[in-house]
């Protein structure tokens, strides 16, 4: 496809988000093609694209609205803002637990981490901020995904390079269905020597309103994440995230 017929779609997709964000209601596709005057193919075929990128959501069949994703893209800064408000939440769940804390989002196919607060033992994991890891093998990952429906989740993992971490990392797309409706089911995720061998990583979602934008998750030492501790860890971490959630909403509201 030569650079022009790139252009000429990328700017058709962007006159379709202008129409679908100056609107207050969501709109149908036959209003949405009226507006612009483009062939009503094209428009569905950017309207299916910018579905799977998160940036449109369909309210019913035919009727679009552009999703909380794209207005946090357009404000920009979000990362900083969400460290910020999770900031003093961390801080609780690292002096209680002692174990390493993360904050992260997800781009692209992998989860960028935003914060992390290291373990105060000698025998931990160490992330650097603003590093990676895949969705699909971490808890923090399989947290931020729950929220996708079979569709989007089967879209993501298309475009995503499935490779083993560790011995036990699942790659099979079967058994990651399996754990991604584990996930959906519990409302968080835990993943034990899949992405690092001999770290167990319980991640929980954070929301801003109904839409889940990242999650946080504890990194243990497997030795010390045994069946007494490992429910006490889940229930620190989901609590955590609750309230994180919770932060967001407050400062919303407060500045509506």
């Amino acid at each position: 496809m030569s650079s022009t017929l790139e252009a000429t779609s990328l700017g058709k997709a962007f006159h379709v988000l202008e129409v679908l964000a100056a609107s207050k209601d969501a709109l149908p596709l036959l209003e949405i093609v009226q507006e612009l005057g483009f062939h009503k193919p094209t428009v569905h075929r950017i309207l299916g694209e910018l579905l799977e990128l998160g940036y449109v959501s369909r309210v019913e069949k035919g009727v679009y609205q552009i999703t909380p994703k794209l207005r946090r893209l357009a404000l920009g800064a979000l990362d900083d803002r969400l460290t910020e408000i999770a900031d003093p939440c961390l801080r609780l769940l690292h002096e209680e637990t002692g174990e390493t804390v993360n904050l992260g989002v997800l781009r692209g196919t992998n989860v960028r981490y935003l914060r992390v607060l290291e373990s105060t033992h000698p025998l931990r994991r160490i992330v650097e901020p603003n590093s990676t890891d895949p969705f699909y093998s971490t808890s923090l990952g399989r947290a931020i995904t729950a929220q996708l429906s079979d569709k989007e989740w089967d879209a993501l993992l298309a475009r995503t390079r499935l490779v083993a971490r560790t011995t036990e990392t699942v790659i099979d797309q079967k058994q990651l269905r399996k754990i991604h409706q584990r996930a959906q089911a519990d409302g968080y995720a835990v993943e034990q020597d899949q992405n690092d061998v001999g770290v167990t990583c319980i991640g929980a979602p954070v929301y801003e309103g109904e839409e889940i934008i990242a999650a946080i998750s504890l990194s243990v030492p497997t030795a010390r994440a045994d069946a007494k501790a490992l429910p006490r860890f889940i229930k620190a971490v989901v609590r955590t995230a609750r309230q994180i959630s919770k932060l967001i909403q407050q400062q919303n509201t407060s500045k509506t």
